[in-house]
């Protein structure tokens, strides 16, 4: 996939109205704070993309709305897509009509890679979660539904485990009134019935994303690349597990078990990367991880999707550097960003959001 052209109005500090970069290899070159970003940002999220934090903050000070417009070409054709980010969320169109995201998941779009992409291996769980859930929506409309279904019954759930009761010493479940067991149990059957179903389409997500991160990683450095996944409860187990942990969730006020509190244990040459690998080696998995995205979108959809890469250049050294250039330049396009060039390829400067057409 090639983006043609990207028009732009009031999204962040960018000022230029038109991006337009040529096929192969282009970096953005400029100085900290100068808008390189925020395009990349911006072509993120006109592809249909999912960033970070709000979306209003990506709209200029001062302005109501922000509007991107990409010119895109697959192998079935040109297509537009434009969005309007405004203050109370997004509305998307295709080819001159109302799309939701679930219409532009058929396209290819864009990876976006990152300084961030470090806390996909050192932050909290829900950075890894997140990373899965995404992933897996853009192969699944239906499993962007379900964590939709299941987000609102845990919040129900969680929402009557906080209705101020707690259990006695004597037992669990003891003196629970029956309306509230009642509500509970609807509830458990709701989380089971989405839950049971993400559980078992991460695993398979997991089967097919840990050969090609494995494989990008022997690419960027040595070491053998492992991740699993750290479960609270097995998929046919889920129902059996809420019942058991009862009256710990009551006490706590919240539901200890389930797909919005597992995680990804990823280890390097059989040791928990985030405890013993180097920072080095953390951002070369967070690399490989985002690259093994790519490689697996590229399958799904039979071409490769835009590669987006921020601070190219960030925390490698010259054969991690030498590897992500040789895969960006085996691409029908990618677009790097960072504050020097590699030496091939096209370049675009940029300054105070503002680059040469």
């Amino acid at each position: 996939m090639r983006l043609l052209r990207l028009r732009q109005k009031n999204f962040r500090n960018l000022f230029t109205p038109v991006f337009a970069p040529g096929p192969g290899l282009t970096t953005v070159v400029g100085g900290n704070a100068q808008g390189k970003t925020n395009l990349l940002e911006a072509i993120e999220l006109a592809l249909g993309g999912e960033l970070r934090n709000g979306l209003a903050e990506r709209i200029a000070f001062g302005q109501g709305e922000a509007w991107l417009h990409a010119e895109i070409e697959t192998q079935f054709g040109n297509s537009r897509l434009e969005v309007k980010l405004s203050r109370e969320g997004r509305e998307h169109r295709l080819n001159e009509a109302p799309a939701s995201l679930r219409e532009l998941a058929q396209l290819p779009g864009a990876v976006l890679l990152g300084p961030d992409d470090l806390e996909l291996v050192l932050g909290p769980p829900e950075e890894r979660r997140r990373f899965l859930d995404v992933l897996l929506s853009r192969f699944s409309a239906r499993y962007r539904s379900m964590l939709s279904q299941y987000s609102r019954a845990l919040q129900q759930r969680n929402a009557v485990l906080k209705s101020g009761f707690r259990p006695t010493s004597r037992g669990q479940g003891e003196g629970v009134p029956s309306s509230t067991r009642a509500s509970i149990g609807i509830w458990n059957h709701e989380l089971v019935k989405y839950g049971s179903e993400i559980l078992s389409l991460r695993r398979r997500m997991l089967a097919k994303l840990t050969p090609l991160a494995r494989e990008a990683y022997r690419e960027l450095a040595p070491g053998e690349l492992s991740i699993e996944l750290s479960e609270t409860t097995d998929p046919d187990r889920f129902l059996q597990a809420l019942e058991d942990n009862l009256q710990d969730d009551l006490q706590r006020g919240a539901t200890s078990v389930g797909p919005h509190r597992d995680d990804l244990v990823i280890l390097l040459s059989g040791r928990e990367a985030a405890r013993f690998g180097s920072r080095g080696e953390c951002r070369s998995i967070a690399l490989a991880l985002r690259l093994a995205e790519h490689r697996l979108l590229w399958q799904h959809y039979e071409e490769a999707p835009l590669l987006l890469v921020d601070e190219w250049h960030s925390e490698l050294d010259n054969r991690r550097r030498g590897a992500l250039l040789a895969y960006a330049q085996s691409l029908p396009q990618a677009i790097l960003a960072g504050l020097e060039t590699p030496g091939t390829g096209a370049v675009i400067e940029i300054e105070a959001g503002v680059w040469s057409v």
